[in-house]
């Protein structure tokens, strides 16, 4: 949580101090973020009073066919007006139309961008869009007096053909168990299962930075984090419940593994399980639809690579309350390590509620190798090792993960998510499942059970900051 934090005021001093003009959507703007033109303050709030101001009537529109979205201008040349300056000063305009309309097909987009380059009707190169004040990027041609120009040039441009967001969020999730796996009990008739442990929320932290630009292309990172742990207790004299413990010798004092955890005042255990997720996905621009109601929405596609690492440990320990030879602690741990590395495909979908407020819907599907090793082993507190077994081997696992969760745009250039995310792997190592029916069968100990599944479940919230 300390770098959660961390992340937060960093994304919070990179708002009040970023001098650019990237923004995300503002009121009546579908999708995640606005199209080049839209955030050059072309259309929009402040971007209207400063082409007004410049001579220029800004006009909003939608996309109705296939073609592309081109700025619109007359027909003749522009002509060189006489005794008239050719660059801007003193806050007067240099153009010679009399209401030119810049059409860019509005600002709808999907999380990427909505529209891809725009090409000059009367040209054949495409026209960029700076991010400076209009008022001080266009000036006519040198050629306009002899009608052979084209109808505007762009100096002094600074190029923002893209847009970096970045994020921070947090994570409450709840995982799944194994089938319940009776360790002890004591003479009360208590019992110590492996589920006694239950962590509830597992708290952990995120952050994502994703590059779109106005092509309907791009790629975004993706790193998160869960680690928690948890202890369960059993008071009163103890017995062990598993079987074959009585084949395994401890050393020092000359008895069975059993006859040591027969011999507890107490036993307890101990849960820890750590959850690391990286991604880097290419992003697809997928286009804009409507909905019923008027409610516009917009979709991306995207596909990549993905890390994912979950670990997990379980001790199953004994105090001795018997023979002053016996160790004071004894402890059978059981660790379960998944490496899956492979690739995914998803599709995130936005929907507008309101002005403000969006549903966010995204779901990806991948397959993947899990690289499994797990390891058994019976120790006491003297570092005496009575048993340790090992083993590794490779599998087919599949992951899939649906997230839903509501986005409310708070400033031009920030905006807050919340939502539900579930994220499911068939084919994974549980610590719990590796505990073997028998401990004289060397068989169970030396091979991994890997038919568990892991379930993940719960409420992620956080806030993305364009710069």
């Amino acid at each position: 949580m300390r770098y959660f934090l961390q992340l937060c005021f960093t994304l919070a001093l990179l708002l009040f101090t970023s001098q650019t003009n990237a923004q995300l959507n503002e009121d009546g703007v579908i999708g995640s973020y606005q199209s080049i033109l839209s955030r050059a303050g072309y259309g929009n709030g402040n971007g209207n009073e400063e082409l007004e101001a410049a001579g220029i009537q800004p006009k909003l529109a939608r996309k109705k066919s296939n073609e592309d979205f081109v700025i619109d201008s007359t027909k003749t040349p522009t002509k060189l007006v006489k005794n008239r300056p050719r660059r801007y000063r003193n806050n007067e305009t240099i153009l010679d139309t009399e209401e030119p309309i810049v059409d860019y097909g509005g600002s709808y987009s999907s999380p990427t961008w909505g529209n891809t380059q725009l090409p000059n009707r009367l040209g054949s190169s495409p026209i960029q869009l700076p991010r400076s004040d209009p008022r001080n990027d266009f000036v006519p041609s040198t050629g306009c007096d002899t009608g052979a120009c084209k109808p505007l040039e762009q100096i002094k441009n600074q190029w923002q053909n893209a847009t970096l967001v970045g994020r921070v969020f947090g994570l409450a999730l709840r995982r799944n168990y194994e089938d319940d796996l009776r360790f002890g009990f004591n003479l009360n008739g208590d019992t110590i299962d492996s589920t006694d442990a239950d962590f509830g929320l597992m708290n952990g932290f995120g952050a994502s930075l994703a590059r779109r630009n106005e092509c309907g292309k791009g790629w975004e990172s993706i790193f998160w984090y869960l680690d928690d742990e948890v202890t369960a207790t059993l008071e009163g004299t103890t017995f062990t419940h598993l079987t074959g413990l009585d084949s395994i010798t401890h050393g020092p004092s000359g008895d069975s593994i059993e006859d040591i955890y027969n011999a507890g005042c107490c036993s307890e255990i101990y849960r820890d399980t750590e959850i690391l997720n990286f991604e880097f996905n290419l992003l697809r621009n997928g286009g804009v639809y409507e909905l019923r109601g008027c409610r516009e929405a917009s979709f991306e596609f995207y596909g990549g690579f993905r890390l994912f690492s979950f670990d997990e440990s379980i001790r199953y320990g004994s105090q001795t309350g018997g023979p002053i030879n016996y160790p004071d602690w004894t402890v059978y741990e059981i660790e379960a390590n998944n490496l899956l590395t492979g690739f995914q495909i998803g599709c995130r979908n936005e929907i507008s509620v309101t002005n403000r407020l969006r549903l966010v819907l995204t779901g990806s599907s991948g397959g993947f190798n899990n690289f499994i090793e797990t390891q058994q082993m019976i120790s006491d507190a003297n570092d005496y090792v009575a048993m340790d077994r090992s083993s590794s081997e490779n599998q087919i696992s599949l992951l899939g993960q649906f997230d839903a969760g509501l986005s409310m745009q708070i400033s031009r250039r920030l905006r807050a998510q919340v939502g539900y995310r579930l994220l499911g792997i068939s084919g994974a190592s549980l610590a719990g499942d590796q505990v073997p029916y028998n401990f004289g069968h060397t068989y169970d100990l030396e091979n991994s059970d890997v038919n568990g599944s892991l379930l993940l479940h719960g409420m992620y919230y956080g806030g993305e900051l364009c710069f």
